[in-house]
């Protein structure tokens, strides 16, 4: 996973980069083919704002948060971003149940008319 920070209208201290990356750390929980997250922190007025991009397989999540503190945005941010994951994960988990759930149907309606005719043609032979 691939983590870019990046600062607008300040620079970023090493205290900063090291507590987004450790939150970043831990949204792997939630997708294993997670391939980038670009946080972007900036600074208008006293407001501290952090936007976030993340690209999973195909999809891509964004989420934006400000604070008057740096580190409370970061947090909002992630809370976000884990909602949205949780989101996915259940999106996922509900089309995999339903394309299941049809092919059952198909494959129980094929075995009823499949075992039918045979059983009309094991009729027609007495």
């Amino acid at each position: 996973m691939e983590t870019i920070i990046q600062g607008r209208h300040f620079d970023i201290t090493e205290a900063i980069e090291n507590y987004v990356k450790k939150k970043a750390s831990k949204l792997a929980k939630y997708h294993e083919k997670i391939s980038k997250i670009q946080f972007t922190l900036k600074i208008e007025g006293q407001n501290h704002i952090v936007e976030s991009v993340c690209t999973v397989k195909g999809v891509v999540l964004v989420a934006e948060a400000s604070n008057l503190d740096m580190y409370a945005a970061i947090d909002l941010v992630m809370d976000k971003l884990e909602k949205q994951f949780i989101r996915l994960r259940e999106k996922l988990k509900q089309h995999r149940n339903i394309k299941s759930e049809e092919l059952y149907i198909e494959f129980i309606m094929f075995a009823d008319v499949f075992f039918f005719n045979h059983s009309h043609r094991v009729l027609l032979r007495l």
